[in-house]
């Protein structure tokens, strides 16, 4: 008996139209805009990579982090779900998590308890992400521990696991992503017999459009990307198809290049 399909996703801007993270909308309370990508809170991150150790994603988190604890603050979850409001899902990706006949995941760097109380959350089987410390009353005081690109490998094993697979058995599996940060993750299920699935948005005047392009090629060259896709989840599309496991033969679709 073929296994179940399998499908995980990236979260930001793979089923979201925009790659900054909308759960720290809270930081408005330390006087940033949390809600979008901006010079103000990139210059800040910028001034604390300076000062402390650790790599992109570490020193990341670690701003975040430092700044409810320094400030001896905490979050309730109505404020930590208040970016939800913010979010913009691509094209058809409510319809087709809710319809889909097929296991739904997220493995995501972003927080899990913000994502698994979306309102979308309860469409998908499982959510895996960065972690969020409590307080004795359990209002949010931290985060804990962060989903690195490695630790994606393990919430993988994890999945495959629940699904009754050895933790290498990548097969009828498909791993959906739009960056740099979802290589390893590609590889791994690549090389494991699944699909590594590299997603874009539509719009080539969009300013991130030819950095996700340099992403793809990079990831392309190293032979990992299987299928390379609008990330348009309405039926009847090229990406909705495969992940549903229909015609979803490589030699069945040209290779949509995003050049």
């Amino acid at each position: 008996m073929e296994n179940e399909l399998i499908n995980i996703f990236d979260f930001d801007g793979t089923l979201t139209t925009e790659t900054w993270p909308k759960f720290w909308v809270w930081v408005k309370k330390f006087g940033y805009n949390g809600a979008q990508r901006n010079d103000e809170l990139e210059n800040a991150l910028a001034e604390y990579r300076k000062l402390n150790t650790g790599n992109e994603l570490e020193t990341f988190f670690g701003f975040f982090n430092d700044l409810l604890v320094n400030n001896n603050e905490i979050l309730t979850y109505e404020e930590l779900m208040e970016g939800e409001q913010f979010i913009q899902y691509n094209l058809g990706v409510t319809e087709f998590i809710k319809n889909a006949n097929t296991r739904n995941y997220i493995v995501s760097g972003g927080l899990r308890e913000f994502l698994q109380n979306l309102k979308i959350a309860k469409y998908f089987d499982g959510i895996y992400g960065t972690s969020i410390q409590h307080d004795k009353v359990g209002l949010i005081c931290g985060i804990g521990e962060v989903m690195t690109d490695d630790k994606k490998i393990l919430a993988i094993q994890d999945i495959l696991r629940r699904n009754h697979r050895q933790g290498n058995d990548c097969h009828n599996v498909n791993y959906i992503g739009d960056g740099s940060t979802d290589a390893i993750a590609m590889r791994f299920v690549h090389n494991n017999g699944g699909k590594a699935i590299f997603v874009h948005q539509p719009n080539k005047e969009d300013k991130f459009y030819h950095y996700n392009n340099r992403i793809y090629q990079t990831l392309n060259q190293d032979g990992i990307v299987d299928f390379c896709c609008v990330a348009d989840y309405r039926d009847g599309t090229m990406l909705s198809n495969i992940l549903q496991g229909q015609n979803a033969k490589e030699e069945f679709y040209e290779e949509e290049n995003i050049r």
